[in-house]
């Protein structure tokens, strides 16, 4: 073989060994670049669900609190109504214990 043949297969192989190397170089460059994305994309998407978490709570405290409102609301005029009852009725009581008081054979 001449020299030549054996310098241009040396270059070859050399060159094919570069060529490797920067292969692997760019393999492991991608294979972090994708990691990152992927890391962003978890970060982002786990901050994305902590606000939607965020507004399902405050929508569900908003809901809450206008149905505590409204049993409230119920409750007291219930309250009302039972005093307004109440008011009837002790003045009958009172009555019946005047009545029984002024007159304690129950005649007149």
């Amino acid at each position: 073989m001449s020299i030549d043949l054996i310098k241009s297969i040396t270059e070859v192989e050399e060159q094919a060994e570069q060529i490797k190397k920067k292969s692997l170089e760019d393999s492991r460059q991608i294979i972090s670049d994708a990691n990152n994305q992927a890391k962003k994309i978890v970060e982002e998407a786990e901050e994305n669900a902590d606000k939607e978490a965020k507004e399902i709570i405050n929508k569900s405290e908003a809901s809450a609190n206008k149905e505590i409102d409204s049993f409230k609301e119920e409750v007291l005029k219930e309250c009302e109504t039972i005093k307004s009852h109440s008011r009837k009725n002790l003045d009958k009581a009172i009555d019946i214990i005047i009545g029984r008081i002024v007159k304690p054979d129950g005649n007149s």
